[in-house]
């Protein structure tokens, strides 16, 4: 299990890496864009952004999840070839078509979206433009997880994010030529990142030939309960904007979108561990202590992910002092509560491979669009008598029910010895440090950080010391010791 453990560690930190730089992107380009755009510019760009994912989680069709289970049913090189050109093209294919659907629906889709907004037509047809281009990395990343090959997967994501920053920089910055500036950043990147993932992947990439109907077909079967999944992920994640929008204004997005940004910087481990978890997960299938392991790395996600959590939401309103001008400073709040609802993300994940074992990929399905029909009637309530704030409590309350649900389910079909009190308790107290963190305000920035910091520690203190053992066994299993 030692090894396991340490393998699974290993490979997130590398995987980290990776989504270190694909959030650095953000990060860096935060205080670049809040000295350029104003609030109701970043409203749309955050609306553009969320929508081109939606359109993205349509064209995957979750077919991710069945090239992942499909390539681990063989050891056979031509099969596994055969299994990544089939959705390959499929892919490829479905985005060509999308990318001319909306270069000739960009004038009615920008009418709908932005009414009076200059480039809108522009802006989806540039979106557009690149989908096609961005099939490639998809691909190209998935292939090198499934390989282990945490180190090209970095290569390739920093090559995107130089080459995006830089030209975000030389188009927005030095030829000011405000949110367009930022979809040609994007196209470049893109096309480079297209050109890389070619030569990453060359040695999987096969003629028309090995598209598979049968297979496809079968993939399908097994993604199709993904599909609303995504979507509804989707819903519950990244349509807030557009619900403030509706009933704030765009300036609120606005505030709203860089509050996501903020919170988003936990993805930098939940994405780690996501990008981690699924190959190792399944590579330990037919091992006799694969249970154990899983109910291991649960408790060590929720320890690691959670305090981290903690973090963002304490000093949420000094990384918007830092990263951005007083105009942004009211979405703290929103920063906050969203960091917490990436921990429910993660939990997602591990909550999800007892049915993803049993090929019973249904309530995953199911739960997620009760989910998304709560945030959305979450939304009808709480938007209108909280604003911002109140979408963001949404997203959160309804991130959680997929998880709660998932676990239930999948220790029907196959049960794993979790601990779910010792978790529950310590979920709850990080809930509880962090808003009472966050009602401090001495009304100096830097007595805020003095205080916030003895809270943390303190926390982290009294945290370890009732959970000392659990803590020192985990440390022990991954370092390759002896368990305690």
């Amino acid at each position: 299990m030692a090894i396991r453990l340490k393998s699974l560690f290993n490979d997130s930190i590398i995987y980290g890496i990776s989504g270190v730089l694909s959030r650095f992107v953000g990060i860096f380009l935060t205080p670049l864009y809040t000295r350029v755009y104003l609030p109701s510019d970043y409203g749309i760009m955050g609306m553009l952004n969320n929508g081109y994912a939606l359109v993205t989680i349509i064209l995957v069709f979750a077919l991710d999840n069945s090239t992942a289970r499909w390539f681990y049913d063989t050891d056979n090189t031509l099969e596994r070839k055969r299994t990544i050109n089939t959705w390959l093209w499929f892919y490829l294919v479905f985005s060509m078509i999308a990318c001319v659907v909306f270069y000739l629906t960009a004038p009615g889709l920008s009418s709908l979206m932005f009414n009076d907004v200059n480039d809108g037509v522009t802006y989806i047809r540039l979106l557009g433009l690149a989908l096609p281009m961005m099939v490639w990395m998809a691909v190209a990343n998935n292939v090198l997880r499934f390989e282990r090959k945490a180190v090209p997967a970095v290569i390739l994501s920093l090559t995107y994010s130089l080459v995006l920053i830089a030209f975000s920089v030389l188009f927005v910055l030095y030829m000011k030529l405000g949110l367009l500036g930022a979809y040609y950043a994007q196209i470049v990147a893109s096309f480079c990142s297209m050109i890389l993932s070619l030569v990453l992947i060359k040695d999987w990439i096969g003629s028309v030939k090995l598209f598979d109907w049968s297979r496809l077909i079968a993939m399908i079967k097994y993604s199709l309960p993904f599909v609303p999944a995504s979507i509804a992920y989707w819903l519950v994640n990244l349509s807030g904007i557009f619900f403030v929008n509706a009933y704030l204004s765009e300036s609120e997005a606005g505030l709203y979108q860089i509050g996501t940004s903020i919170a988003a910087v936990v993805g930098l481990i939940t994405i780690a561990f996501q990008q981690a978890w699924a190959p190792f997960a399944f590579s330990i299938i037919n091992q006799g202590d694969a249970k154990e392991i899983y109910a291991k790395v649960f408790y060590l996600y929720v320890l690691v992910v959670g305090t981290f959590c903690m973090l963002i939401a304490l000093f949420a309103p000094e990384a918007l002092i830092i990263l951005t001008t007083p105009k942004y400073y009211g979405a703290g709040w929103v920063a906050s509560i969203l960091a917490f609802s990436y921990l429910a993300i993660g939990l997602t994940s591990i909550a999800d491979i007892g049915t993803a074992i049993a090929k019973k990929t249904a309530p995953l399905g199911f739960i997620s669009v009760i989910s998304a029909i709560i945030l959305v009637l979450l939304n009808f309530q709480l938007i209108p008598a909280l604003g911002k704030e109140g979408a963001a409590l949404a997203i959160c309350i309804s991130q959680f029910i997929v998880p709660i649900y998932m676990f239930y389910r999948s220790n029907k079909v196959y049960p794993i010895p979790y601990k779910f009190k010792v978790a529950t308790l310590i979920t709850f107290y990080l809930l509880a440090v962090s808003i009472a963190g966050r009602l401090i305000d001495t009304g100096n920035v830097w007595y805020n950080i003095v205080i916030k910091l003895g809270i943390l520690l303190s926390s982290v203190v009294v945290f370890y010391q009732l959970n000392k053992n659990q803590i020192v066994m985990i440390v022990q299993r991954i370092s390759g010791g002896k368990s305690a």
